[in-house]
This record gives C-alpha cells, sequence and structure tokens, in this order.
C-alpha cells in the first residue's frame, strides 16, 4: 500500500498542473462519426450550438429511459403472488426501458457502425 502511496505523490508533485490545463483535453478515442459532414464552413457558432443541443438531447433521453426503467422496475416489486400479470407487465416495461437505455448508452458505437458499413 505505501508504494501505491509513494508512487502517487510522487506523480502528484512531478508534474506541472499548468501544463496539463495549457495541453487541453486529450480525445480518448477516435472520432464515432467518419463519415458526417464538416459543419465548419457555417462558422465555429454554428458548429459549437449544434453540438450542444445533440448533447443536450441525448441526455434528455437518457434521463427519460432511465425514468421508464424505474417505473418498470417498481411496477415489478409492486406486483405481489396473487396478480401474476401486473410483474409481467411490469418486466415489459423494464426490458424495453433497459433496451431503449442501452441503445440510447451505445448510441455513437451503433451510429459509428452503421456508417462504416454504409460507407
Amino acid at each position: 500500500m505505501s508504494v501505491i502511496l509513494s508512487t502517487l505523490a510522487e506523480l502528484s508533485t512531478s508534474v506541472d498542473p499548468a501544463t496539463i490545463l495549457q495541453a487541453g483535453p486529450v480525445p480518448m478515442i477516435d472520432n464515432p462519426f467518419p463519415g458526417i459532414p464538416d459543419f465548419t464552413s457555417l462558422g465555429g457558432k454554428f458548429t459549437e450550438w449544434w453540438q450542444r443541443l445533440f448533447a443536450v438531447g441525448w441526455g434528455i433521453a437518457l434521463i427519460i429511459a432511465g425514468a421508464y426503467l424505474i417505473v418498470g422496475l417498481v411496477a415489478m416489486a409492486k406486483a405481489d403472488s396473487n396478480n401474476p400479470h401486473a410483474h409481467a407487465e411490469g418486466k415489459k416495461k423494464a426490458m424495453g426501458a433497459g433496451i431503449g437505455l442501452s441503445c440510447l448508452a451505445g448510441f455513437a458505437v451503433i451510429v459509428g457502425a452503421i456508417l462504416a458499413v454504409a460507407g
């Protein structure tokens, strides 16, 4: 444990924070959308605007899908042994919402794969 702590302490003292801030964010993965059109000809403000709008819409969709998943799980939990149909309906809702949430979470990978196959 002390080896890990000493290594972390050494790293924290040897890296200059100003260098990290000047370098900016480093992309962790390649662009998953290789075939999208270049909107920079419409100006940087437009590109920034539509990217933010898309991110907000995607985030709202994730929140809504998560809420539907919670509703389905609660419906499953509220069903008792006297009403198996209620449990089946809750399971159906939870499965649909779980699939939707998974697809929304993996949207970039899914669309990137479709564009790679189509392009």
